[in-house]
């Protein structure tokens, strides 16, 4: 589990993209995308092209990791997202957004 723990920390690194029109903490500030409950960052309001495209590559890139933090701890991806999410809620700035358990966006 420790392994797993590890690997999550350094989630945050793989999360950096290239420059895109508006970048991942821009558009968490703004209140534009939040993390969901899913272990994956969703949109919360305003949705553009931009948005989506930022939204795909950030999810696909933590879906990659995710993979391989379960395949080398031989579980299931599922597990890794959730437990991602967790940590990801805890790590939610001031004024940023995150899914509650039953879907709604809260405001921290």
């Amino acid at each position: 589990m420790k392994i797993v723990k590890t690997a999550l920390l350094f989630l945050g690194l793989i999360i950096a993209l290239p420059a895109l029109a508006i970048s991942l903490s821009e558009a968490k500030s703004q209140g534009l995308v939040g993390e969901a409950n899913s272990g994956y960052i969703a949109v919360v309001s305003q949705s553009s092209p931009d948005l989506e495209k930022l939204v795909a590559e950030v999810n696909a890139k933590r879906k990659a990791e995710y993979a391989r933090i379960a395949k080398r701890n031989n579980i299931d991806i599922a597990q890794v997202a959730a437990r991602a999410a967790e940590k990801l809620e805890a790590r939610v700035a001031p004024g940023e957004y995150y899914q509650d358990n039953i879907g709604r966006w809260v405001q921290k």
